[in-house]
C-alpha cells in the first residue's frame, strides 16, 4: 500500500471511530465512558490527525524522489 492509500485509509477509521464513538455515547454515559473517551478515543483521534499531514508530505517527498530518480509515476 502507499503512503497516500494509507493516508486515506487513517482518514475513513477516524470518520469511522467518531461516528462508532458518537453511537456509543447515545447510550453510555458514565465516568467510566469518560475516561475511556479521554484514554483512548481523543488521544487516538489526536495521533491520527497529528500523523495525517506528516503522511501528505512524506507523499509529496516521495513523488518528488520519484520524478528525480527517473520514475515517471
Amino acid at each position: 500500500m502507499s503512503v497516500e492509500g494509507a493516508r486515506h485509509r487513517a482518514q475513513a477509521s477516524l470518520r469511522d471511530l467518531k461516528a462508532k464513538w458518537e453511537q456509543a455515547g447515545a447510550s453510555w454515559r458514565d465516568a467510566t465512558a469518560a475516561a475511556f473517551g479521554e484514554r483512548y478515543v481523543e488521544r487516538l483521534e489526536q495521533a491520527i490527525r497529528t500523523a495525517l499531514p506528516a503522511m501528505e508530505k512524506m507523499t509529496e517527498v516521495l513523488s518528488r524522489v520519484q520524478r528525480d530518480c527517473g520514475d515517471p509515476r
